[in-house]
């Protein structure tokens, strides 16, 4: 059999607002970080032809320069376009249950204003920043 070469591509992009103020912080290592959670509506026509919607929640997660940069900017309800990448934890907790997350590392975030496409935004690449720290 054959091994199949197949690329790594881990690639997220996506549209929403802040459901609350994210949470801007230095940690253990003296890096600034800022998370927060975004939501993401998708709107879709069921069986009966009706339109539906649903919500989809991230976490987002800045570094270093680019953490900063947002920290006094983003607030609950700001709409953002952000790509970046998805990084998956798993911790066990006191009682020993295991738990998981995944978030997006974010590489590029635009600030959109209402109306706007996310081209029209203020963006910033967070990996330059995280180059120039």
């Amino acid at each position: 059999m054959s091994s199949l070469n197949m690329p790594n591509i881990n690639q997220v992009a996506l549209s929403g607002r802040l459901v609350q103020d994210p949470d801007f912080r230095f940690v253990e290592n003296g890096a600034a970080r800022l998370s927060g959670r975004i939501a993401v509506n998708r709107s879709y026509r069921d069986r009966n032809e009706e339109w539906q919607e649903e919500t989809s929640f991230f976490d987002i997660v800045l570094w270093q320069k680019a953490a900063e940069a947002f920290s006094q900017r983003l607030h609950k309800g700001t709409p953002i376009f952000a790509t970046g990448r998805l990084q998956s934890h798993s911790w066990r907790d006191s009682e020993d249950q295991p738990h998981s997350r995944i978030e997006v590392q974010v590489r590029n975030l635009q600030i959109l204003e209402k109306g706007q496409e996310p081209t029209d935004g203020e963006e910033v690449d967070t990996e330059a920043a995280l180059q120039a720290a």
